[in-house]
């Protein structure tokens, strides 16, 4: 008798073929696809029964299983990092990457170049060039002269060209470079600091030394809050004390949306993350915090009738797709019967075990959020990089690894993708940040998966406990056993062993001992048939 387990994901359709006879099921076939519409929607039952005729191609189908659909809607959101109140001293975005100075630490009063610079006092001077290097360079050449001009910031990407004509007249002064102007207007003085690529700023990340330098002791605190380490180059400007607010009268907002019920919030605050691996700030795109929802759209459905219908064959309906799991992941080889089943998706983390089953929000696309914010990279490309170890391009044929080895291509690496960092994708390497070194990366997105994956795990037992439990996770000695489409990343076990307790053993299924991490549901929906 030939049966196939059919299981409709929130994502992904699953099918396993399977011949039942005395010695349990044996699979004849197994193929996957993207779940259409809703799931229990009719697309998706239309789609399904075409994987299943699809399936039976060259064999005869004589039933199908099926466990019965809950619908459930997953949300993954960015939520913004809340900016650090800095008081009247203002960070300034520095957005070149070679300034034209051997490196320093002035504060002056800005002026305009070109501009009146007579009436600007006998005080040291910040030039605040808003024209071409050409344009500007005789009345630089002036101040230095006279000894007035402290530090130069441009709005071009131009420092170099200024620095390098500031030295060759023997004026060496802070140069930095691509500021927008805007913000430094109204400023009181500003601070600018410029040291040798690779080097951290030593001046502008002491609070006391900059408030001194300001003249201004009462504004330390504030400085303590500007975080401009691992920069090589600032601009720091001290603005006006603020004016007294006028007295208005106070007012609740409304919110800006109906709120929405969810069974299930899980959040990561990636500036946490960050923090903990010691991250470089400036080498990170975003320090946001990303959440994942999940609500249950509607009661649990019946398809076998509408199933019946499109196929033709008789169509069973299990007890549940928890308990179909559970015996799917049990079959991988060497699998005890005790083990505890954690079922990876896309938007939800399962955990099974023989007496409860919890739902999570915040799994697979959690990650890819997380990853995206941290590069500043799309989607796609988030989903390649966090699946495993990346190389440097150091040369058209030369991949640094994430231990510092070096591996040899047989074909040069396209010319955009030398400098960068890359991974494996399905056309070839795939560029995705330059900012951070391959070792740098490494630690983060193993800090992410623990966080997300590993993390998320551990808190299963924070939700309906087992009554007859003693420990909600998993005791030291215990099976662990990863199944879904996330089981497959390269560094899922290593990520899930470091949260769970000493001498937990974890692994990834191998669902009849052939079909590897996926289709566990649909087989284990297969072995519910009696023999």
């Amino acid at each position: 008798m030939n049966v196939v387990g059919l299981d409709i994901g929130n994502a992904t359709t699953e099918a396993v073929l399977a011949r039942i006879g005395p010695g349990g099921p044996q699979v004849l076939a197994a193929d996957r696809v993207p779940t259409r519409g809703p799931k229990g929607g009719r697309a998706s039952l239309e789609a399904a029964a075409r994987l299943v005729r699809r399936l039976g191609a060259g064999h005869a189908i004589d039933a199908v299983v099926i466990a019965p659909l809950r619908p459930v809607t997953t949300s993954t959101v960015v939520r913004p990092e809340p900016p650090r109140p800095t008081g009247r001293v203002q960070a300034v975005t520095v957005g070149g990457t070679a300034h034209g100075s051997s490196g320093g630490f002035a504060v002056g009063t800005p002026v305009t170049v070109p501009g009146d610079t007579g009436s600007s006092g006998p005080g040291r001077l910040v030039a605040v060039v808003t024209c071409g290097f050409r344009e500007a360079l005789p009345q630089l050449l002036e101040l230095a002269a006279e000894g007035r001009l402290a530090a130069v910031v441009t709005a071009l990407d131009e420092g170099v060209l200024i620095g390098n004509r500031l030295r060759a007249a023997g004026h060496d002064v802070p140069v930095a470079d691509e500021v927008p102007i805007a913000s430094v207007a109204g400023s009181l003085l500003l601070a600018v600091e410029v040291r040798p690529p690779g080097q951290p700023l030593r001046d502008v990340t002491d609070p006391l030394r900059l408030a001194d330098a300001f003249g201004s002791p009462e504004v330390r605190d504030d400085a303590a809050e500007l975080a401009l380490f691992d920069r090589f180059a600032a601009v720091v400007a001290l603005m006006p004390p603020p004016a007294a607010p006028p007295s208005v009268t106070s007012a609740v907002m409304p919110p800006s949306g109906a709120p929405i019920d969810v069974d299930d919030v899980f959040e990561v605050d990636l500036a946490a993350v960050a923090d903990a691996q010691l991250a470089r700030r400036s080498a990170l795109a975003s320090r946001t915090t990303v959440v994942a929802a999940l609500r249950a759209q509607a009661p649990v459905a019946d398809p076998a009738a509408v199933l019946a219908e499109l196929l033709g064959v008789p169509v069973r309906t299990a007890s549940g797709e928890a308990s179909a799991a559970r015996l799917g992941a049990l079959s991988t080889p060497g699998a005890p019967a005790d083990a505890v089943v954690v079922d990876l998706g896309a938007g939800t983390l399962d955990v099974v075990t023989a007496h409860r089953t919890v739902t999570l929000a915040g799994a697979g696309e959690l990650l890819t959020e997380a990853v995206a914010a941290l590069l500043g990279t799309g989607r796609t490309a988030a989903e390649w990089a966090k699946r495993g170890p990346s190389f440097r391009v150091d040369a058209p044929q030369v991949l640094a690894a994430e231990d510092g080895s070096r591996t040899f291509t047989d074909r040069p690496v396209r010319g955009d993708a030398v400098g960068a960092l890359v991974v494996a994708g399905p056309a070839g390497w795939l560029p995705f940040n330059r900012a951070l070194a391959p070792a740098e990366w490494r630690a983060l997105r193993l800090r992410l998966k623990a966080a997300i994956l590993g993390g998320n795990l551990a808190r299963a037992g924070l939700l309906t406990p087992d009554p007859d439990a003693t420990d909600p996770e998993p005791a030291g000695g215990q099976a662990v056993i990863v199944v879904g489409g996330p089981a497959g990343d390269d560094e899922i076990l290593g990520t899930l062993s470091q949260v769970l307790p000493a001498g937990t053993i974890v692994a990834r299924g191998n669902v009849a001992g052939t079909l590897g991490h996926r289709h566990c549901v649909a087989f284990g929906l297969v072995r519910c048939w009696p023999t």
